[in-house]
């Protein structure tokens, strides 16, 4: 009899406990979809178009950090970021409201993308419960023509000019969150008709039997076979994503016209 007792009081727990995580999933994947709407309004902005592509985990277990940002600053100029914050669940999704959002509000300051790292790095470090991530921040300047940008631990932006696809520099930059003060490496670029950028997380290139330089490759490759219109070629590099993490991804594609 006690032993029928015990079995039962462990199945109630285990139903109990089955039932919490399925909510806890469930609130994480509102969350991130709130933020992160799979099919965004694009940005308006004259002289280049402005597509964003999100594919969530195709596990609701790995529910991730993934984001990505576009906004028209007071200055003229217009932010592109994407980012990762580190594991998956609750935890991660609310990190990267936290992170997202403080992006957002440091951006107003006018300041760089290399200031705005650190910045972020220090929201990171000093007011979340130990959320680290990689992001990859850049601001356009479309009067000029020049893209200063800033990393930090994330894989750098891909440039598609003409039949030349090519990833820019490898820029030094440490992830957010590890250390309080990080100075991170501002470049610049100056972009011309008809050129295309890439920014992306991991989610897109990364696979279990290969380095992160070889899938890079790879991907460089079927970007250089890729439609010219944006649209499309956003599509054909979601769709024939070489992942095999089942990790969320976020892609971003400016293209000057």
């Amino acid at each position: 009899h006690w032993t029928e007792v015990a079995l039962a009081a462990t199945r109630d727990r285990l139903a109990y406990t089955e039932a919490e995580s399925a909510d806890r999933v469930r609130l994480t994947l509102q969350l991130q979809q709130a933020i992160m709407p799979p099919a965004p309004a694009p940005l308006e902005v004259p002289g280049m178009r402005i597509a964003v592509r999100y594919r969530p985990a195709e596990s609701e277990a790995l529910v991730g950090g993934d984001w990505y940002d576009t906004v028209l600053l007071p200055s003229k100029e217009v932010m592109l970021c994407v980012g990762d914050v580190a594991g998956h669940g609750i935890g991660a999704a609310t990190g990267m409201v936290v992170l997202r959002n403080a992006l957002r509000g440091l951006a107003v300051t006018g300041a760089g993308p290399g200031q705005l790292l650190s910045w972020l790095n220090r929201v990171a470090h000093r007011l979340t419960d130990q959320v680290t991530a990689t992001a990859v921040c850049g601001l356009y300047n479309p009067e000029t023509g020049i893209l200063r940008w800033a990393r930090a631990g994330h894989l750098p932006p891909v440039l598609i000019r003409g039949e030349s696809v090519t990833s820019l520099p490898l820029s030094e930059g440490l992830l957010l969150g590890v250390l309080d003060d990080v100075t991170y490496t501002e470049q610049e670029i100056r972009l011309e008709g008809d050129d295309t950028l890439l920014m992306f997380t991991d989610g897109l290139v990364e696979r279990r039997d290969l380095p992160v330089n070889e899938a890079v490759g790879e991907f460089l490759v079927r970007t250089r076979d890729a439609p010219r219109d944006l649209e499309r070629r956003l599509d054909r590099l979601l769709t024939h994503s070489k992942s095999d993490t089942d990790d969320d991804t976020c892609l971003i594609g400016i293209q000057l016209v």
